[in-house]
């Protein structure tokens, strides 16, 4: 078992980039390091299929049913909070405040943490614009109220926030340039929102036809013109940042395996 990990993984970045493959794979590779780690995908219905296929652990926890319980503590009313959360004025205001919802996630996921200090969850943020939302939100909503109770949950989840090992960002980029400058700029400004913390945000390059062929032990010389391009595009790029090669296969099951060994160095 890694001697040391963090107990919040967000993998994060554009859409069609890997996130859900990478989260899959990355849950599993702790899993069978002998962590209690769970994955968690809050904004779109789970792949249950391939979850068992996997024999993937999860937590699944969702937004509306993270505002439920969240009101339902505060009101002491399970019942209450189920009906509250039906009504029109709920249900427009998660639409028209996003972060609001996203806040109320995280402060879930952190409480679930608290209340098992074995557990690890890895989480596939949807597009990137969410996972930043999730970051801005505890300080916007701290600014709107001011004091009281969602004040003091705020505080709460900051303080988790920024203690060490507790939180890792990972934001997936392919091995292009356009892409690359995307997460780039997505790494600055989460980490203008997590200011004076010790949680870092990493860059994940996947999808690498050079780290493909050199996993393969693929002579260079004997590849076509169009991939010895490709793969020389692409060699600025990868030595700079952890790399995930292409795999070749049309398994997604075996796709998420063979990169559940390769997964060390997002620990």
């Amino acid at each position: 078992m890694p001697s040391v990990h963090h107990r919040l993984y967000i993998i994060t970045g554009k859409g069609g980039v890997g996130k859900t493959t990478i989260s899959m794979a990355f849950t599993k590779y702790l899993q069978q390091q002998g962590i209690n780690a769970k994955y968690n995908c809050f904004h779109q219905t789970p792949e249950i299929e391939l979850i068992k296929k996997l024999n993937l652990p999860t937590i699944q926890i969702s937004i509306e049913s993270s505002a439920e319980t969240y009101i339902g503590r505060k009101l002491n009313s399970t019942t209450i909070a189920s009906w509250i959360m039906k009504t029109h004025f709920f249900k427009s205001l998660f639409q028209m405040i996003p972060g609001l919802g996203h806040m109320i996630l995280l402060g879930h996921l952190i409480s679930e943490l608290e209340e098992d200090p074995s557990l690890v969850i890895v989480l596939d943020s949807p597009a990137s614009g969410h996972a930043l939302t999730m970051f801005e939100s505890t300080s916007n909503f701290k600014k709107i109220f001011s004091s009281g109770l969602v004040v003091k949950d705020i505080d709460k989840m900051q303080t988790f926030l920024k203690g060490p090992n507790n939180l890792k960002t990972h934001v997936i980029t392919l091995a292009t340039e356009l892409s690359l400058t995307e997460a780039l700029d997505l790494k600055n400004e989460l980490d203008n929102n997590l200011p004076d913390t010790e949680a870092h945000c990493d860059l994940v390059v996947n999808n690498s036809f050079q780290k493909f062929f050199e996993y393969n032990k693929v002579d260079f010389k004997l590849l076509p013109p169009f991939l010895t391009q490709k793969v020389a595009l692409e060699e600025n790029i990868v030595k700079k940042h952890f790399t995930l090669p292409y795999i070749d296969q049309d398994n997604i099951v075996k796709i998420v395996t063979d990169l559940s060994l390769l997964m060390e160095g997002l620990v």
